[in-house]
């Protein structure tokens, strides 16, 4: 980096608003900016967040800083002017000229911002003509087709056609189930191009909970093709949904000793990855880069 140089990072889409970084290196302090670019117009909107940011170095050591910020339409961007001096910098953290900035923001509440567009209803007057069975979930009727469920899930394939009191329903009752991620996961089953790096998780639950291995592999195509989630992220939701594609992507990225610790975070070893076969993958990597110094 030069002094006095703004570096921004690419816009990530979370919760239906892009989001961008962007961090500065002066004489003496490392800089960085959370920036959310939402237009700014007449319609007044806010955003609650926490904002969790750390510099880590390839040998585990970082330095960290935690803060809330409300974004609205007066004003775009959070951050620390001086988030650390450069001194610290290079005497602590930097090693071969590499350091990872990592930021995690947790949205708290959100006011005035729309929700994305449905790309298919399901209680139209066309679905309740195509239909032969209605699933009730919190309240809100989805009418679809029995053949179209069973055809790509086994779950409802047995719910539906198999010896149980809901095969002979018009109506059933699905409890604990989050209503945005079910209706991507019904848009998927009717080949809608649906997904998005803020319900993806979401949806993978919902396609593992009825065994639809379409909907999972659906969403691992995303991840590997579309997805602007950090390799981090998406290592973690590969091992939590044994997506064996998108671990091996993942894994074969990683071309740097930093690159390696950014999959690990500031907390070491592990951090929401608990397959072991990429630990081990992780731990060989580290090892291979540091031999390599």
């Amino acid at each position: 980096m030069k002094i006095n140089e703004t570096i921004s990072t690419e816009l990530v889409n979370q919760c239906n608003v892009p989001w961008k970084i962007a961090y500065l290196q002066t004489a003496t302090h490392f800089s960085f900016l959370v920036f959310c670019e939402r237009n700014r117009d007449d319609v007044d909107w806010s955003i609650s967040t926490t904002i969790h940011a750390s510099l880590n170095s390839s040998d585990g050591k970082y330095f960290s800083e935690v803060f809330t910020a409300t974004y609205g339409n007066r004003k775009e961007g959070y951050g620390v002017k001086e988030f650390i001096s450069m001194k610290d910098l290079r005497e602590k953290l930097l090693i071969n000229d590499e350091v990872v900035l990592e930021i995690k923001f947790e949205i708290h509440e959100m006011t005035g911002i729309d929700t994305p567009p449905t790309l298919k209803n399901f209680d139209d007057n066309e679905a309740k003509e195509m239909s032969d069975v209605t699933l009730l979930v919190d309240d809100r009727r989805f009418y679809v087709s029995k053949l179209t469920l069973a055809q790509q899930s086994t779950y409802f394939r047995s719910l539906i056609f198999g010896n149980f009191k809901e095969s002979k329903e018009s109506e059933i009752t699905l409890k604990d189930i989050d209503l945005d991620a079910f209706q991507v996961y019904l848009e998927i089953l009717y080949l809608e191009q649906a997904l998005t790096d803020s319900c993806i998780e979401d949806v993978l639950k919902l396609s593992q909970m009825y065994d639809s291995k379409n909907v999972t592999r659906v969403c691992e195509n995303f991840l590997l093709r579309e997805s602007n989630l950090s390799t981090k992220k998406k290592l973690q939701i590969g091992c939590h949904f044994d997506l064996k594609e998108l671990k091996k992507s993942c894994l074969e990225s990683l071309k740097t000793a930093a690159d390696v610790r950014a999959c690990m975070g500031c907390r070491g070893l592990g951090n929401g990855i608990n397959d072991p076969e990429v630990l081990r993958s992780l731990v060989e990597k580290m090892l291979s880069f540091m031999r390599l110094k």
